[in-house]
């Protein structure tokens, strides 16, 4: 029997490899400090944009259930987070959530990102300096992503 496509590099298995930014994890825990530096206000930003691409049972099942409690507040109009709420979670829940929504939709941490860069009254000068990290490391992954993307569109 012929082993030729043995070798031949699958596509599907190409672009289920994950981001050098994905694979290190770099993007989660970078968003997890900027949030910890951020004022409520911002807190409450970060939140609502990594939680809008998410279901209700995603929320469940993200961080042992720790943001089921914004499940109430949705209604008609989406969701709400009270600022008490953005307050409560820790940085650890923030980079487990920020992982998660990672594999569900990466251009959330990076509307995230943008949203920090956008309000820079709502972090101090560390802040600020994750978000300029956040953004480098963010834009790794994408271009890796890019580059597989024109690999698998060569072959």
């Amino acid at each position: 029997m012929s082993d030729e496509f043995d070798d031949a590099p699958d596509p599907a298995v190409a672009a289920a490899q994950p981001s050098p930014a994905a694979a290190s994890g770099r993007a989660p825990r970078l968003l997890a400090r900027l949030y910890a530096s951020a004022n409520h206000a911002l807190k409450t930003r970060l939140i609502a944009c990594l939680v809008r691409p998410l279901g209700p049972l995603a929320l469940a099942s993200v961080a042992a259930g720790a943001f089921t409690a914004l499940l109430s507040r949705s209604g008609g109009g989406g969701l709400s987070i009270a600022i008490e709420d953005a307050t409560r979670f820790s940085q650890d829940q923030i980079a487990e959530l920020a992982r998660f929504v990672e594999q569900v939709q990466p251009d959330a941490l990076q509307q995230a990102a943008r949203l920090a860069a956008a309000h820079p009254t709502g972090v101090g000068a560390f802040g600020a300096s994750v978000a300029v990290l956040l953004a480098i490391e963010l834009g790794r992954g994408a271009a890796a992503s890019r580059e597989r993307d024109d690999q698998a569109a060569a072959r």
